[in-house]
């Protein structure tokens, strides 16, 4: 991509020879584009290459278009990846009031979600159950943001003693008590 500066501060992107030509193919004004005239949507109802008006659409922060009438509809039919459901909500959520919940609800299928029963994953060994690491001191390394004794293992004691203006021995102790304790 080409760049084109200005004496002053301010930092003017421009086109590449490639966008500005499929601009003219389609008779659209170049600069049209960097003055956000135009819309990811009228580019392409106007013949530009989906690709380039994608392009110039995240380049100049292009809207998707300048129509409201039915646009969330269409937008929300050509994502990828929506539930059925979704796609409601978003095409209910078109008019003014999509925030006043007065909407008709019965058209839009929810699917409950089940709460696991168990964690997915194991809940951390807590920084106590490492030898030597009393309540006080649990505290104390919770300031440095170490609440488990997994973190603990990982910590560089030098920083963390300096940090907490802790002797470094009783650090690097903790630090080797719980990596016994994870082994």
């Amino acid at each position: 991509m080409e760049k084109e500066y200005v004496d002053d501060v301010t930092e003017v992107e421009s086109l590449t020879d490639e966008e500005h030509a499929a601009l003219e193919d389609a008779g659209l004004d170049p600069d049209g584009v960097v003055e956000k005239r135009f819309s990811y949507r009228t580019l392409l109802d106007e013949g530009v290459d989906e690709s380039v008006a994608a392009a110039l659409r995240r380049q100049f922060s292009l809207p998707w278009s300048y129509e409201s009438d039915g646009d969330l509809d269409r937008r929300s039919n050509e994502v990828r990846g929506l539930a059925d459901s979704e796609r409601k909500w978003i095409a209910v959520s078109g008019d003014d009031d999509w925030q006043s919940f007065d909407y008709e609800t019965e058209d839009i299928d929810v699917v409950p979600r089940k709460k696991p029963d168990e964690r997915p994953y194991p809940k951390p060994t807590p920084v106590t159950a490492v030898t030597g690491v009393g309540p006080d001191d649990a505290e104390k390394l919770a300031e440095a943001g170490i609440v488990s004794a997994d973190r603990l293992a990982t910590i560089n004691a030098f920083e963390v003693a300096d940090a907490l203006e802790l002797d470094v021995i009783h650090v690097r102790t903790w630090r080797h008590n719980a990596r016994e304790l994870l082994s």
